[in-house]
């Protein structure tokens, strides 16, 4: 076969892409579903990951890709002594390896191992620089797994054009393609048409309860509507060392109630639909699973105007943006959307628009795909 014929078929065949992902398995899930349309997908997922996260059979999927779901150990080799995680990615063969930046240390030393294989990686950067307060912290040894990782990177996405900004504040030295990919919805019902109608006037604070996360502001805002007689009930979901801190002030609270305790996917999902509206008082961000979850829901947000999250939430549109910190704007901002039907219904409109366009995991993919045909030498059919 000559070269030019070669060539031609390389070209011809389909792009093989392997997501290795011991952290945000439904993210994933949903990506590979997105990428099945164009590309031949193994997806390689951490077991406890999995076994948390939006229950991944009830996910519709148009096109079929592989997923192996595995315990993830540098303990558990194969047989020559290499995780079977590693050796679901390698013996793939794949065009592309995508990853996620996790901290930890089985993604660095899986990237060690791809280097020298000559494998292009594509890293997707969740918190470029590391929250103020909790949540992804950092720590010597975490820093020295990201600079890894972010030098074995061809393409680093994230999330949005503001954290793209963000990650070449914190990586100035990275040589490779920065791409904005967005964090495409989650905790989307199964079924087509599954929404419910929300509760009357309920606000939802969700997720893990890091200090970062604005609890403290939400908490004074619900105390200035309780005392301008709005209507409301607020919920607070999740677990985290915010909630220990604040639980004297929610109890005191007659209008909170707050449910500390691990929360199945499928009442995850109950509690979304549930909402009226979903409250995300965050003091910094990248971006946020919380927000794609909202959406997914067709429920609208109250948000703060920081990181990445003013690239999704367009203000009045499909949903409303308060200063960060600021306690009383984020009570007008809900009490607006509270007493106000023509409003909530057009913020309603407005997130299931974006979960249906700028959220939507095959757009996403499709995005995508001319990235990774430009790291492997390809063309686009």
């Amino acid at each position: 076969m000559n070269s030019s014929a070669s060539r031609s078929l390389r070209r011809s065949k389909r792009l093989r892409v392997a997501i290795y992902a011991p952290h945000f398995a439904e993210y994933s899930y949903r990506l590979a579903s997105g990428l099945a349309h164009h590309c031949d997908v193994r997806l390689v997922l951490n077991r406890k990951d999995a076994n948390q996260q939006w229950e991944l059979a009830d996910i519709a999927v148009a096109a079929p890709f592989e997923t192996r779901v595995r315990d993830l150990s540098l303990r558990r080799g194969g047989v020559i002594g290499i995780p079977a995680s590693f050796l679901d990615i390698i013996s793939f063969r794949p065009d592309i390896v995508h990853c996620h930046e996790v901290p930890e240390i089985y993604t660095s030393r899986l990237i060690q191992l791809l280097r020298p294989l000559g494998i292009p990686l594509v890293l997707t950067v969740h918190d470029a620089i590391p929250h103020s307060e909790g949540g992804s912290g950092t720590s010597p040894r975490e820093d020295g797994w990201r600079g890894r990782m972010r030098a074995a990177a061809s393409i680093v996405t994230t999330h949005g054009e503001s954290c793209i900004a963000d990650f070449r504040r914190a990586s100035p030295d990275f040589n490779g393609a920065t791409v904005s990919s967005m964090h495409g919805v989650l905790m989307v019902p199964p079924a087509r048409g599954a929404v419910t109608a929300p509760e009357a006037a309920r606000i939802l604070f969700f997720g893990r309860m890091w200090a970062y996360k604005g609890l403290d502001v939400f908490i004074d805002a619900i105390d200035m509507l309780a005392k301008r007689g709005v209507p409301h009930e607020a919920i607070v979901a999740g677990r985290g060392p915010e909630m220990t801190r604040l639980g004297a002030r929610m109890e005191a609270t007659p209008t909170v109630k707050t449910i500390n305790a691990y929360i199945s996917p499928a009442d995850t999902g109950q509690l979304f639909q549930s909402a009226t509206v979903v409250a995300l008082p965050y003091k910094d961000a990248t971006q946020s699973g919380v927000l794609a979850s909202a959406y997914g829901n067709a429920r609208p947000v109250v948000a703060s105007a920081t990181g990445g999250i003013p690239d999704v939430v367009t203000d009045g549109v499909n949903g409303l943006l308060v200063p960060p910190g600021d306690a009383t704007a984020l009570a007008d901002a809900l009490e607006r959307v509270l007493t106000s039907k023509p409003l909530a219904a057009t913020l309603t409109d407005g997130a299931r628009q974006t979960a249906e366009g700028l959220l939507n995991w095959d757009h996403i993919a499709e995005r995508l795909l001319g990235s990774y045909h430009k790291l492997a030498g390809r063309t686009v059919s």
